[in-house]
């Protein structure tokens, strides 16, 4: 298993790059960006802007999106930056939910095996 650090994507040049030169698909809950890396893995960000809403809804956002990529995870494709980005709204739904909507934008990606 890898480094979660190595997985997760940090660097400003990674997200400019993957929101410039990417593609994009949406779904009822998230927005997903998507970019080929050239790496043996794929590298995810999970983005929640003050649209969503206050700290605290924000934060739950993204921690519904963590939950729900990870039950994701190993169907998904290697060798991908991915970014996903909160709608407004997503705070007040549950986890299976989100989980649904990210399978929905994945597949639309072709980012699911």
């Amino acid at each position: 298993m890898r480094d979660h650090s190595e997985l997760t994507l940090r660097k400003q040049k990674d997200f400019t790059r993957v929101y410039n030169r990417g593609k994009s698909r949406g779904s009822r809950y998230v927005v997903v960006l998507y970019r080929k890396n050239g790496l043996d893995h794929s590298r995810t960000a999970f983005v929640a802007s003050k649209k969503v809403g206050n700290s605290v809804m924000r934060n739950r956002a993204r921690r519904l999106m963590k939950e729900a990529y990870r039950a994701l995870s190993e169907k998904t494709v290697s060798g991908y930056d991915i970014v996903f980005v909160a709608r407004a709204g997503i705070a007040d739904h549950k986890e299976n939910e989100v989980e649904g909507s990210m399978k929905h934008a994945l597949k639309s990606c072709g980012l699911i095996k």
